[in-house]
């Protein structure tokens, strides 16, 4: 559907560095994304405001071209004039429309976006999130109705082809939202046409722009998760697509660590056509199975036109939203793609699901019993190549790894695994020990990945950083016994095999180091900064009677959690001198996808059950305060919460029925909204929060 709509657009060019348009898209972005109603009303008056800022450099108002404002007088006078501009906007067809549904928008489109300008030019971080941005950018150079229909189907196809991944939604939008808004779009669609003819990029290459490509130099983006992703499903009739789980095919199919992702899921795709080839009665039955799905509905993550409010208030909003019309013509441009496959072709590409439904299975459920074949309709695996038993649990509780904190788990034991320490930073509920903790256990274990759940008896040592802790609490010091002697006693750093000698040794493990700002470190460890940077080998102890030294050990690390989402936080700041010896991944808030992911109301229908339906309309209307409260973190792919996913845990144990309130008269309704505000709660420590939970309850 891109490729028939193709639209040549640099966003360099023809966006970022056209203040005039940056700024037209960020108020469009900040005050209209998410309130699409009337539907054509605001399509017509968010067409007339771009208009009118290109007007503003035709009329020589506007004449300089970066994004270094400080260049043309700075932020301030830039917004000002603009604003001065916008104030000039002749009435705007369909406001009074608008203002009927939002009224507290300002009388005329002009005062609204000048308000909006001289409000930005107070901020630091006045860009809205990729997100909210992008469904705006058809609006550049729209000639017409019909010309901006088209582009906004462009931008439609060819944002879902790049974002909709499990890597894109599972972290890796932090990556590539800024390469989809820098690179022109004909490089990478061109990219994505070679995909699709198999061509894979380590062949064809992907050299791609960021935000911080300097010169704007290309770079080769080839290796990212969501790009290897994109490559794989536009080659499903080919081979299975790549993600974590794959890697297990190396075991299954005996191939070496030194093959490139790319050309291992080619090398499993190779077993499957063969093993078709072999068993030709399959072909029938599998052809079926492809077009029974392919005849299931179509469904995106990427909104252009939404109504954030609760479901109830939407249904009152009658004008059809372009998204409708979109999505039908990517259903349709997909079945008229699948569709000309060949039998072969459509065997081959529901085998390669099959295939990748196999791996889900062994790392997220149960593992069925064998069957004598094991690759016949309900294809597993090819014969001859039956992967080992997969150890089965042990009894008792598991933790799981949520897929959006794999990425930076990764990137934290490619850390250990070079000799640096891991600090993982930031708010309330984003996973910060739950990371801690899986990516200990693969380094205590010896592993290249992280693990879907682990049993929580093999989780690393974990201990949490406490005030009254000294350096007896984590190196260790001498302990009275009951014969009125002594005994050496090792801290939590210490090997505790180590001390019969006086030659003490660091433990040859990973120490999970919970809210390790609540101990003065430089105080308890100081001594031991030399080893945890690798400088020296061993360290003399002061105040440590017998003990002639701390030796180092090569498999000591230290992953560490720091809560600094607020002053209120930090009760010892971090040191330089400790800082330099961590390297710091900083988990964001959640976003509204995020959310969403984690009550398990990504995927449509998103009000599945009553529950399910009153959670989401509760989400929206909450999320919809937080932005009218200026609350929401701004980031590079989307705005954030100030606080993680996991405050939503009560709702998330309601909506599967693992909650269930005492009987009372509330509605489904009213106990979605409870249990959201008792989660809440307990940030509402300012007025301004105490403020942001009344207003939402009198929304929903």
């Amino acid at each position: 559907m891109a490729e028939a709509k193709r639209l040549s657009f640099d966003p360099r060019e023809e966006y970022w560095r056209p203040p005039e348009r940056r700024f037209a898209v960020a108020y469009l972005a900040d005050q209209w994304t998410g309130h699409f109603a009337p539907a054509p009303a605001l399509r017509d008056a968010a067409r007339r405001i771009i208009i009118h800022f290109d007007r503003a450099r035709a009329d020589g108002l506007i004449t300089y071209r970066g994004v270094e404002y400080d260049e043309t007088g700075g932020l301030g006078k830039l917004c000002e004039e603009l604003a001065i501009h916008a104030l000039k906007l002749n009435d705007v067809q369909g406001w009074n429309k608008l203002k009927a549904i939002w009224p507290t928008i300002s009388d005329t489109a002009g005062e609204d976006i000048a308000k909006y300008l001289r409000t930005v030019s107070t901020k630091d971080d006045w860009e809205p999130s990729f997100n909210r941005r992008l469904p705006w950018f058809g609006y550049l150079g729209a000639t017409s109705d019909a010309d901006l229909e088209n582009r906004q189907g462009f931008f439609y196809a060819y944002a879902n082809l790049w974002a909709t991944t499990n890597a894109y939604t599972h972290g890796g939008a932090q990556n590539f939202a800024p390469v989809i808004q820098n690179t022109p779009t004909d490089r990478l669609l061109d990219a994505a046409v070679q995909w699709k003819k198999g061509i894979n990029p380590l062949t064809a290459t992907f050299y791609t722009l960021g935000k911080n490509d300097p010169d704007d130099e290309p770079q080769d983006r080839a290796g990212y998760s969501t790009v290897v992703e994109v490559y794989g499903f536009l080659n499903l009739e080919r081979a299975p697509f790549y993600d974590n789980r794959a890697e297990i095919y190396r075991t299954w199919f005996g191939i070496p660590s030194d093959v490139h992702q790319y050309d291992l899921t080619t090398i499993v795709g190779k077993v499957t056509s063969d093993w078709l080839a072999a068993n030709p009665t399959a072909i029938t039955r599998l052809a079926e199975l492809f077009r029974s799905a392919v005849n299931q509905p179509a469904s995106t993550r990427i909104q252009f036109e939404g109504i954030e409010m609760p479901k109830k208030k939407r249904s009152q909003m009658v004008d059809r939203l372009l998204d409708v019309d979109l999505l039908k013509d990517l259903e349709e441009a997909a079945n008229s793609d699948l569709l000309v496959l060949d039998q072969i072709e459509m065997a081959n590409l529901m085998l390669n699901l099959i295939l990748d439904s196999k791996l889900v299975q062994e790392t997220e459920g149960p593992k069925p019993k064998p069957s004598e074949s094991n690759l016949q309709v309900n294809a597993e695996i090819p014969p001859n190549q039956t992967p080992p038993e997969r150890n089965t649990k042990p009894s008792g509780a598991t933790l799981s790894l949520p897929a959006s904190l794999r990425p930076l788990g990764e990137r934290a034991l490619a850390y250990l695994n070079a000799g640096f320490h891991v600090l993982f930073a930031g708010a309330p509920g984003t996973g910060k020990t739950t990371l801690a903790q899986f990516v200990g256990h693969a380094w205590d274990n010896h592993l290249e990945s992280l693990k879907e759940d682990i049993p929580i008896g093999e989780a690393p040592l974990t201990t949490v950083g406490n005030s009254a802790w000294s350096p007896f609490h984590t190196i260790g010091g001498l302990m009275p016994s009951e014969n009125g002697t002594f005994t050496s006693y090792a801290g939590i750093f210490i090997d505790p095999t180590s001390t019969e000698t006086s030659k003490w040794r660091l433990r040859n493990s990973c120490v999970v180091l919970d809210e390790m700002n609540r101990a003065d470190l430089d105080r308890c460890i100081g001594e031991l900064y030399p080893l945890l940077s690798g400088s020296v080998e061993r360290v003399t102890p002061a105040g440590l009677p017998g003990v002639q030294s701390v030796e180092a050990s090569e498999r000591f690390r230290v992953v560490g959690t720091i809560n600094d989402a607020h002053l209120a936080d930090i009760v010892f700041p971090i040191s330089d001198g400790l800082a330099r010896r961590f390297q710091r991944i900083d988990l964001l808030g959640g976003s509204r996808d995020e959310i969403l992911t984690y009550l398990e109301l990504d995927r449509p229908p998103l009000d599945s059950s009553a529950r399910g339906s009153a959670a989401l309309d509760a989400i929206i209307a909450f999320l919809e305060v937080l932005r009218e409260e200026h609350l929401l973190v701004k980031s590079e792919d989307d705005d954030r919460l100030p606080f993680g996913v996991a405050y939503f845990a009560p709702l998330q144990a309601w909506i599967r029925g693992k909650l269930n309130l005492p009987p009372t008269e509330a509605t489904v309704q009213e106990q979605a909204r409870d249990l959201l505000t008792g989660s809440i709660r307990m940030s509402a420590k300012t007025k301004q929060w105490r403020s942001v939970l009344i207003k939402f309850l009198s929304k929903v």
